[in-house]
């Protein structure tokens, strides 16, 4: 296990202090994702954002992540932060429930804090045990992760058991989206809904956009894991659809995929007007959520999109399918389409290649809605409640 503090990223050769233990200093631990440097998705966003803002107040704070150099960006580490990382042979042989029965452990036996954070599904199913060892535990789902079709049966049943304790042991439920507040509302009446903040994509240089051979406000944008539950492959279709004078380029930010075969289906649909550009990084993303037409987000299964806020929160056009945790935020029926019909969706892109006036007042309606309803430091604020219950 090893400790990193604010100097060892910002660039000083400061010692990194390993195999402290008994550190009762700790106020609050979060677990989940694969941790505070890492960009691999939404979870490890989020627990950033709300970190740094937690971050301001006077508590100590710690985040248990994976050791793996290679999927790390060097965010600035507040002083009060310890990034904890678990042995990246952990994740490598045992995978992520591995890496969080690990952090768990750690959690346990080294750092003791008094308040967990058990953030998505799966590592919730470690709340009866944190309690039973004296700590305060509060959960937070993302979305309700067991109905994806990517789970195999003995993940579906951990990630089953973890919504199940959730809501059953924790002495704090929350849930980032009202659809699941209102969903779990019957079996816990104190869910609390602790949604995600938002912020403009300011990072990044915009000679992205030149590398590409992309034009300003000429190009669609998705941004997700290439999972078929994100339904790229609808969104493919329905750009196939779009009169060859009006099929602006669609750019695909996205690289982690479980299938093979899925991959290479969509890899058939590459042309000039269809890039892959991999997983990329927040300084690559930025630029392209800046410059794009509309960000499109054909996902069937979410909980609150933090791509789907960065858009809003950049004045971007969305055009999102109309699960209800998507019609929850956006609140404008311009900016949606009919979950897994392609017809709607390619009459939605249609529009807003016919007509960048109107893509661009809808993105200035949706930017106004993101700055006064989600709000990084609200959240912060909401959470830090809670902890202090418990300090």
């Amino acid at each position: 296990m090893t400790y990193l503090n604010q100097q060892e990223y910002n660039g000083s050769r400061a010692k990194v202090k390993k195999g402290v233990t008994g550190d009762r200093s700790i106020d609050v631990a979060f677990i989940g994702g694969r941790g505070f440097l890492s960009l691999y998705g939404g979870v490890e966003n989020a627990i950033r954002e709300i970190v740094t803002e937690l971050s301001k107040r006077d508590l100590t704070i710690a985040v248990l992540g994976v050791d793996d150099k290679s999927n790390e960006y060097p965010f600035t580490v507040p002083a009060n932060l310890r990034v904890i990382k678990i042995p990246l042979w952990v994740y490598r042989r045992l995978g992520q429930h591995g890496l969080i029965t690990a952090s768990v452990l750690t959690t346990i036996l080294k750092l003791r804090p008094r308040v967990v954070i058990l953030f998505a599904s799966g590592p919730c199913v470690f709340a009866p045990l944190l309690k039973l060892f004296g700590v305060r535990v509060i959960t937070s789902l993302r979305a309700v992760d067991s109905e994806r079709n990517k789970w195999g049966f003995t993940s579906r049943l951990i990630l089953r058991a973890g919504e199940y304790c959730a809501w059953r042991f924790a002495d704090t439920f929350t849930v980032n989206s009202r659809e699941m507040q209102t969903r779990f509302l019957g079996k816990r009446s104190d869910v609390k809904y602790l949604p995600n903040g938002s912020r403009a994509a300011f990072e990044g240089n915009d000679s992205v956009i030149d590398k590409l051979g992309l034009q300003s406000d000429g190009y669609f944008l998705f941004a997700a894991r290439l999972d078929p539950v994100k339904r790229l492959h609808l969104l493919l279709e329905a750009h196939a659809q779009l009169p060859e004078r009006l099929r602006i380029p669609l750019i695909i930010a996205g690289g982690h995929s479980k299938s093979r075969d899925y991959f290479r289906d969509l890899q058939d649909y590459i042309s000039d007007k269809v890039i892959f550009v991999g997983h990329v990084d927040q300084e690559t993303l930025s630029p392209l959520m800046r410059h794009c037409r509309a960000f499109i987000l054909p996902s069937v299964l979410e909980g609150m999109s933090n791509s789907l806020l960065s858009a809003m929160a950049t004045g971007k056009a969305v055009l999102a399918s109309d699960i209800r945790p998507n019609k929850d935020v956006l609140k404008n029926d311009e900016a949606i389409f009919i979950a897994d019909d392609v017809v709607s969706l390619s009459t939605g892109l249609l529009r807003l290649s016919e007509q960048p006036e109107f893509a661009h007042k809808l993105g200035e309606q949706l930017q106004v809605r993101a700055k006064k309803n989600y709000d990084w430091q609200r959240t912060a604020n909401i959470l830090s409640s809670n902890i202090s219950l418990y300090l």
